[in-house]
């Protein structure tokens, strides 16, 4: 006997129960679904923070409101990308290949612009084995560094943690390399994966800046733990031909796919911009599957002291920061989701 379910010739409508929900019979939507309190209202418009909508707006006893202006609006969405929510760490590691090239200068930067935008602790780490800088970059003084981490046997949180670290002024924390020339420690593998094990539960964000040597025995814990790779180079072929060379060593190590996710900086180091040769060079470095972005000349950062992102770079520098840690941010992809 044929099942009347298994009936050709039997509409779908007398097939109830094997019915798909959206087939067959419509139901009236929700009522309260329909409804949204912002039609309700008129849109808010966001006061300016500048220029002269700015002083219309004060005036004018906040009765005209101009709105923001277009570069205010584009900061306020960098700062929203800058801000998305962050999973556990992630971990940021800057490399060049060659010495020279910004690489401390740029941490130390990107650093202070997560910290600006962020509620959570940001850390950039030296992971130089030699005599790294990226502290000078941040705090002259800082209290403490690997060796002062790993002797602390009551390390329970930030508060414990952040004795033996630098801070500047927008609340970047360092944790400085080998300072001490009469009693130089070398960085060793176990030494930066314990520090890192340590600062995983204090810090949601982990820049490490790195020296030339990728073939040092550091590297390896260092690319291990990376979750967004950053070479900087230069405008020049002496400074941006040893990054190229990074790149295809790296890929050959097994590194592929991070090198093919990664972000080249082209960091101009004159004011005077060689259009032509950044064109070629974004060429040559975006062949290789990485973004790349351009790092104008600042005679803030070419000083090679504390870097004050908020105060003292150029308009355009500053912009261009946000733009290069909000794409950096965008790189950001869950533990669920590498897979």
């Amino acid at each position: 006997m044929t099942s009347p379910w298994n009936d050709p010739n039997m509409s779908d409508e007398g097939a109830l129960g094997r019915e798909e929900p959206t087939a067959g019979r419509r139901y009236r939507d929700s009522v309260a679904d329909s409804v949204r309190i912002s039609d309700l209202t008129a849109p808010r418009k966001i006061p300016p923070g500048s220029g002269w909508r700015k002083f219309v707006y004060k005036t004018s006893f906040k009765l005209i409101n101009p709105g923001e202006s277009p570069r205010e609006r584009h900061y306020r969405d960098l700062r929203g990308r800058i801000k998305r929510h962050i999973r556990r760490q992630y971990v940021i590691t800057l490399i060049s290949g060659k010495g020279g090239t910004g690489v401390s200068t740029l941490t130390a930067s990107i650093g202070g612009v997560f910290r600006q935008c962020r509620t959570e602790n940001v850390i950039a780490i030296d992971a130089v084995p030699g005599f790294g800088t990226l502290a000078d970059r941040i705090d002259e003084n800082p209290p403490g560094d690997y060796a002062a981490i790993l002797a602390d046997t009551d390390v329970q949180g930030y508060s414990d943690i952040r004795e033996h670290l630098g801070q500047n002024s927008v609340g970047l924390d360092v944790l400085a390399g080998n300072r001490s020339s009469d009693q130089p420690r070398p960085l060793v593998p176990a030494m930066f994966s314990g520090v890192l094990s340590r600062l995983r539960r204090t810090h949601n964000v982990i820049l490490v800046d790195t020296g030339p040597d990728l073939e040092h025995p550091v590297m390896k814990p260092v690319l291990e733990n990376t979750d967004t790779l950053v070479f900087v180079a230069g405008v020049t072929a002496d400074r941006s031909k040893p990054v190229l060379r990074a790149l295809d060593y790296l890929a050959s190590q097994g590194y592929h796919e991070l090198v093919s996710r990664s972000t080249v900086i082209l960091n101009d180091f004159t004011d005077v911009r060689d259009k032509a040769a950044i064109a070629y060079l974004s060429e040559r470095f975006a062949k290789t599957g990485a973004t790349v972005e351009v790092m104008p000349f600042d005679p803030h950062l070419a000083k090679g002291a504390i870097i004050d992102v908020q105060n003292e770079l150029a308009k355009n520098t500053r912009l261009r920061l946000f733009e290069i840690t909000a794409a950096l941010a965008d790189k950001y992809v869950p533990d669920t989701e590498r897979y």
